[in-house]
């Protein structure tokens, strides 16, 4: 299926929920595939369709540094478990905009560069805005029921942790560097995640995005 059919598919899916408060559409997978390109494609698409959408991602809601490294910087436990923190991602973004929320909400909750929390003006959604999520664990199971519509992106590892190296080469130095920290870390990570949350299982739809040109739905 070509990118753009598959991507109108979606988009005409998430319009046809009707819910009484702003959707909420999770995109996970494991890291490198392919997840923020398929949420920001998504959202341009519902954007063309004059749709008010708000698009973020977990990685606005890291925990501290001090938090994150704990485990070490190496650490695949260390990832999976410190990365982020779970319950301002709740408490600030995704219970606010269920039935019973009250509709304020932030997308962020830590300055990454500065290691820092922010403390940003609310902003107030509407019960007709589409809230777009990425992020590599949002299907764990403290997370999975604030979600009105789930997507989980499968790539195989090697082609993920190809991407993944080829895009982070300059921040490690070098694809060897980049490729060593995808297995040891991030992507033994996310080998615990399916392995205990079962994200394809639990998902609306599974979308292979191997063949970034010609996805399709599983």
């Amino acid at each position: 299926m070509l990118r753009r059919e598959l991507i109108s598919e979606v988009a005409n899916t998430i319009i046809d929920l009707k819910l009484h408060h702003p959707i909420r559409v999770a995109i996970s997978g494991i890291t490198a595939s392919g997840k923020t390109t398929l949420a920001n494609e998504l959202a341009e698409e519902l954007r063309r369709r004059k749709r008010e959408v708000v698009r973020t991602s977990i990685d606005n809601f890291h925990n501290p540094r001090a938090i994150r490294y704990r485990q070490g910087k190496d650490s695949a436990i260390g990832y999976y478990e410190d990365a982020h923190d779970y319950q301002a991602f709740k408490e600030k973004l995704l219970i606010p905009l269920g039935e019973d929320g009250d509709r304020q909400y932030q997308t962020v909750s830590l300055d990454l560069e500065k290691d820092a929390y922010v403390n940003p003006e609310q902003l107030l959604a509407t019960d007709d805005t589409i809230f777009i999520v990425d992020g590599t664990f949002l299907f764990k199971k403290e997370l999975i029921h604030l979600f009105d519509y789930k997507i989980f992106v499968q790539t195989d590892f090697e082609l993920a942790r190809n991407r993944g190296a080829k895009r982070e080469t300059i921040a490690f130095g070098s694809y060897e560097s980049a490729e060593a920290m995808f297995i040891n870390r991030y992507h033994a990570a996310s080998s615990l995640y399916l392995k205990e949350h079962n994200p394809q299982d639990n998902a609306d739809i599974v979308i292979n995005n191997n063949d970034v040109g010609s996805p399709y739905f599983l």
